[in-house]
């Protein structure tokens, strides 16, 4: 763990192109679409509690349809992995644009008892790797991480306006639609 700096270098073994489920923010998706003019059907899914271990029941980003739940996530393919991965280059094709969650991975916050930034450490309970045969800095991974919060902040409050509108019949990819709304309106 490091205050300053994390000893990681990433070795491309590609684990979280293709075993992690990538969770975008809408301004993730909105900067995916401005980077590829792709429209976002085409590359989010939305997620039931089945298809995700990791997230609790009462997770603020479930999209509430009836007794149903789903999550927003970047559509991949069991076998390829992330629609963004070129895996003949093993590259991601959208790497300027990828979610601030793809960048912070495979680093963890760490905090002290009463939340105040200690440092950044690697995941322990993932698949990756973590080499630590390199230095990161921990200051543009904070800043990442501080502007996550906000755009969680703001993530969390579309969930709630989407979940008081919906009704029986609601498709959860109409989510989309309702924060494009907000972001062309605001």
């Amino acid at each position: 763990m490091g205050r300053r700096t994390v000893r990681f270098r990433c070795h491309h073994c590609l684990h979280c192109c293709t075993d992690v489920v990538a969770l975008p923010t809408p301004i993730d998706v909105i900067r995916l679409v401005e980077a590829t003019g792709r429209p976002p059907h085409e590359f989010v899914e939305f997620l039931g509690p089945d298809d995700l271990s990791d997230v609790d029941a009462d997770d603020p980003t479930w999209l509430r349809i009836g007794d149903r739940r789903y999550i927003m996530a970047l559509r991949r393919d069991a076998k390829k992995g992330c629609v963004f991965l070129d895996r003949k280059r093993a590259k991601c094709t959208v790497y300027d644009a990828r979610p601030i969650l793809c960048r912070l991975f495979p680093f963890k916050l760490q905090e002290t008892r009463d939340g105040a930034f200690r440092g950044f450490a690697l995941h322990q309970d993932v698949g990756c790797p973590r080499h630590q045969d390199g230095v990161v800095a921990t200051e543009p991974l904070y800043a990442l991480y501080r502007e996550d919060c906000r755009h969680q902040d703001d993530y969390e409050s579309l969930v709630r306006v989407f979940n008081r509108r919906a009704r029986a019949g609601t498709r959860p990819e109409e989510f989309l639609t309702l924060f494009y709304e907000e972001v062309r309106s605001g």
